[in-house]
This record gives C-alpha cells, structure tokens and sequence, in this order.
C-alpha cells in the first residue's frame, strides 16, 4: 500500500493548495467539508507521481475545512490518509 506523508495545507481566503508525499508515484485526490462527511471531491488527477499539489476553489471565507487525501498506485491500491483541517483566511 502507498505510504502518505508530510501532508500540508497553504489556506487563502476562497482557495487552499494540499500537498503532500507517497513513497511510490500515485494519483491525486482530496476529499473536503467542513465535516468529516466531506462531501466534495478535488478531480482525479490521474498523473502517477510521489510529490502531489491539489488547488482547492470556492472555498469560503473564515472557516474550517476537513479534508483528507487519496492515492491509488499502479496496482490500483488506494491509501487514505487520516482527517486533517485547514481554516480560510
């Protein structure tokens, strides 16, 4: 299974970037909320790498998100990392 690390989030005011490490090249997702329902999804993005960057948009102003990431290797394993937040500024 792919090992997810140094998970980071740089919030602004309606966007966030999540970055974050996997020990072997993996796709990107990020599901967020502001529970930990998340309800939203970032796109997939398919590209397999081990240094990821997701933009999150339309985010609101002042408040705190729940997200957390999702990589998929080659084989098609899927690694789910824990629950982290972020606030908007």
């Amino acid at each position: 299974m792919p090992v997810i690390s140094n998970v980071h989030t740089t919030p602004n005011p309606t966007t966030a970037t999540v970055t974050w490490t996997t020990d072997v090249p993996t796709d990107s997702q990020v599901q967020y909320g502001t529970t930990t329902a998340y309800g939203s999804s970032s796109a997939l993005n398919s590209t397999l790498v081990t240094s990821h960057s997701v933009r999150l948009s339309g985010l609101t102003r002042l408040t705190t998100y729940h997200y957390r990431v999702l990589s998929r290797n080659s084989a098609g394993t899927l690694a789910v990392s824990g629950d982290y937040t972020f606030t908007t500024k």
